[in-house]
């Protein structure tokens, strides 16, 4: 029997601080080289503007696998933007054990990284947040930083201005919080402490002379070689911490753009989260400096929130089983 989870299933067995736990330890293990993942094998549809990603891993006594669908044209269609579904495996038999939507295991698990990383790189003391963007990530990454932070007040920046009011409005009410719409990008850099990019942006949000000392940025959006959320300059100033060194210079514009620049190096990057978990890399090292952490997403956080919502799911009798025989 197969486990079938849909997005309101899923609802009801993951939270955002149990995420946070899974993916610390699902990165503790990728450092350690407990991990099994691949390059991810991308499909482009230029006329549909789509993108199509499929990401296997192994690791924490498990094995997933994921199809990720980005559409920018979904969003005039009042579609979400990106897509997915999971199968989860029996890494010992190899019989299916859950086929799962991939859309909202996506956005938590994204969001929860971002969480993990501003756990161990941005200030304690940290307490304001600005966002560009007002998509379905930039939701969970709000409610994760919520989950290590004391966060006061945060701050949205977003070309469609009716987007960004309607993320003010569904959140300020779901986390209680204070959130303003910026009407320019350096309104944020202005008010943050924290600084999250989950744009669709082709090019630089903003000018990196205008961060603050001290700001720590969570770099999700953009994972294309040729296009980047972040100028060179923002990537000059700041200590740079990556998922997955093989993955960010193959994927990650922000960096491989000012490498073929000849202004930033590759052994310039400071390390990896997980071997910032362990303690092998210091992460924040003082008050003011700006700290960069940039993911291009890997199918170990997609199999470490995969297994921890079956297992929540066997456990709580919720799901569908079906048998595909």
């Amino acid at each position: 029997m197969v486990l079938m989870l849909s997005r309101s299933d899923l609802e009801q067995v993951l939270s955002m601080g149990d995420m946070i736990d899974s993916l610390e330890e699902a990165f503790k293990e990728l450092a350690l080289g407990k991990v099994f993942i691949i390059p991810r094998s991308i499909v482009v549809l230029p006329k549909e503007e789509g993108w199509i990603g499929i990401m296997p891993a192994y690791g924490m006594n498990s094995f997933s696998t994921k199809i990720v669908t980005l559409y920018t044209k979904n969003f005039e269609r009042n579609l979400p933007t990106i897509m997915g579904t999971i199968v989860l495996n029996d890494p010992v038999t190899g019989a299916v054990l859950a086929i799962m939507d991939g859309t909202f295991i996506t956005g938590m698990r994204t969001g929860g990284l971002g969480g993990l990383a501003a756990k161990y790189l941005s200030r304690k003391d940290s307490s304001t947040v600005g966002i560009f963007g007002a998509g379905t990530q930039a939701k969970t990454q709000l409610v994760a930083l919520k989950e290590v932070r004391n966060i006061s007040d945060a701050m949205v920046y977003d070309s469609v201005r009716e987007r960004a009011k309607s993320y003010v409005d569904e959140m300020s009410k779901k986390l209680d919080l204070q959130i303003k719409i910026a009407d320019e990008p350096r309104d944020i850099l202005r008010a943050s402490d924290i600084v999250v990019t989950v744009s669709t942006s082709k090019t630089p949000l903003f000018d990196g002379k205008e961060i603050r000392p001290g700001t720590h940025i969570n770099a999700f959006g953009n994972y294309k070689p040729d296009e980047r959320e972040l100028d060179t300059e923002t990537i000059l100033k700041s200590r740079v911490f990556v998922d997955y060194e093989e993955a960010a210079l193959s994927e990650a514009g922000d960096l491989i753009i000012p490498i073929n620049e000849g202004k930033f190096r590759r052994d310039e990057i400071i390390g990896n989260l997980g071997e910032v978990l362990l303690g092998s890399k210091p992460g924040r090292t003082s008050a003011k400096e700006i700290t960069l952490f940039k993911s291009v997403g890997l199918g170990i956080q997609d199999c470490a929130a995969a297994s921890l919502a079956y297992r929540n799911a066997v456990r709580k009798k919720i799901g569908i089983n079906v048998d595909l025989n």
